[in-house]
């Protein structure tokens, strides 16, 4: 192929990266917690550095996997073990005996063995590292994550940071995960968090702004399309002359 069909088919293919993002971000958008995924463009001038040759080729590529980790609006549950975290952090919540997620979303509720647990049943760890154990669903949360038990107990909902958030990989469903060796290097504690109790935090995806989106990129993918098919034109073209002559 040649240098124009290579770069037109490079600008297809990020475009379908982009509307897999758009995709995924709409779908999640009553997703409580759910962070917007961003792709980014990178415009490359890949050179074969052959001193015996001036080729260059021009590339668009998508870097992906991004986050946008702002501000959802919060909205109230009125559900007591409901809470919704105002500014950065994350709660800790245990995927398996080995594994732990990181998520915004606060939709917990206590199963049938006390333990406090989110949508997904993952188990909601204290500060101690082990589940969050509870008396009673009809709890008192602070702001500060003090969680009152009926017996007169204080149990912990601390929530943790990563001042590096590069290590933080998504999951889907709002969870991300942090690699042992990531953790131990970059997990911090937020010294004096804001929990509200019996509210959630929404997903922070602007419908609009999404729709807008998909609408460009499918005009740039139909582009796209249009200049492969103008390449292949004038190659066809160009065999036809050179049989001719």
């Amino acid at each position: 192929m040649s240098s124009g069909q290579y770069s037109a088919l490079s600008g297809a293919m990020s475009r379908m990266s982009l509307m897999d993002s758009i995709s995924d971000n709409l779908s999640n958008n009553k997703t409580v917690g759910f962070k917007r995924s961003q792709v980014v463009f990178e415009a490359t001038l890949a050179d074969a550095q052959n001193l015996h040759s001036n080729a260059a080729l021009s590339l668009t590529r998508a870097k992906e996997g991004l986050t946008d980790y702002g501000q959802g609006p919060l909205i109230k549950s009125g559900v007591p073990t409901h809470v919704a975290i105002d500014g950065p952090g994350f709660f800790k919540v245990q995927e398996d005996a080995d594994t732990f997620c990181y998520t915004r979303q606060g939709n917990f509720r206590m199963d049938e063995n006390g333990h406090m647990v989110n949508g997904a049943n993952m188990k909601v760890l204290g500060e101690d590292g082990k589940p969050i154990i509870l008396d009673n669903p009809d709890v008192l949360i602070d702001e500060n994550g003090n969680i009152q038990m009926e017996s007169g107990d204080v149990k912990k909902l601390p929530i943790y940071v990563f001042d590096d958030r590069s290590v933080m990989q998504r999951k889907g469903g709002g969870l991300f995960s942090v690699s042992k060796e990531d953790i131990r290097a970059f997990e911090q504690r937020v010294a004096e968090p804001t929990i509200y109790q019996g509210q959630l935090e929404d997903s922070n995806v602007n419908m609009m702004q999404e729709m807008g989106k998909m609408i460009e990129s499918m005009r740039a993918f139909e582009a796209c399309q249009k200049m492969l098919k103008n390449y292949n034109s004038l190659a066809e073209k160009a065999v036809q002359l050179g049989k001719v002559g």
